[in-house]
């Protein structure tokens, strides 16, 4: 197991109070306490590697915030259940050696929430964008360029995720995809992503997010991160 390096430092560098780990995944699974591997115990081996790593990541930063030792287990929902006062997102894409996992942290006195999600730039086969796009997403889709037409339609995909893995914690509530629209800005590596008419008013959903994206040639990254004072906008 490699570290990335700065990807998501990259990614959320207009909030330097949100704290990233990043890794390779490898060819075994890292070291983590019993109590966490025991959650993905008899799971295969590519779902034990993502699961530790993911673990290995979101020990180092959780003791960048003056949190050691912490025992990361799941919920019933399979949703991490972050220390109090935290907030967070985890993150797997790609195979076993080779794929990236990445986990973002932040103080619940400064973030509402977090969102982070990574793709392959080829995650998204064409038979499935009609089930994942709105129509303004797919014709936004068919104006770009042929070549580029699949690493957007992930990118589009990945902002999702990160969107959905934002208000999770604060709904447990499970969206569609078409139930949010993803607007980009490929110019200032941006996304905005609204929820659509037919989500209730009356559920405590974040009504409309900013985000910002990263590409690789292999990976899309995405990343929300929301002040704890926000009520409907932020942006990463």
């Amino acid at each position: 197991m490699l570290m990335v390096g700065s990807w998501l430092e990259r990614l959320f560098k207009r909030h330097p109070l949100v704290v990233g780990e990043e890794a390779w995944m490898g060819l075994e699974a890292p070291a983590v306490p019993a109590e966490e591997a025991e959650q993905v115990e008899g799971a295969v081996l590519g779902r034990r590697v993502a699961f530790a790593t993911g673990r290995w990541c979101a020990r180092r930063a959780l003791a960048r915030l003056e949190i050691p030792s912490f025992i990361l287990r799941n919920g019933a929902d399979r949703a991490p259940r972050w220390p109090p006062g935290v907030v967070g997102s985890i993150t797997h894409a790609g195979s076993v050696p080779g794929g990236f996992c990445g986990v973002v942290v932040g103080r619940s006195s400064h973030w509402m929430t977090l969102g982070l999600d990574a793709e392959r730039g080829d995650a998204l086969d064409p038979e499935l964008w009609p089930l994942v796009l709105t129509p303004n997403e797919s014709a936004w889709l068919g104006s770009q360029a042929l070549s580029a037409r699949r690493i957007l339609a992930s990118l589009v995909f990945s902002a999702k995720e990160s969107f959905y893995k934002a208000q999770f914690p604060l709904t447990g509530r499970f969206l569609d995809f078409t139930d949010v629209e993803v607007t980009v800005d490929l110019q200032q590596l941006a996304f905005e992503a609204r929820l659509s008419g037919k989500v209730s008013e009356g559920d405590a959903f974040l009504r409309v997010c900013k985000g910002h994206f990263l590409t690789s040639e292999r990976f899309v990254l995405t990343g929300i991160a929301v002040p704890a004072r926000s009520l409907s906008v932020a942006s990463a």
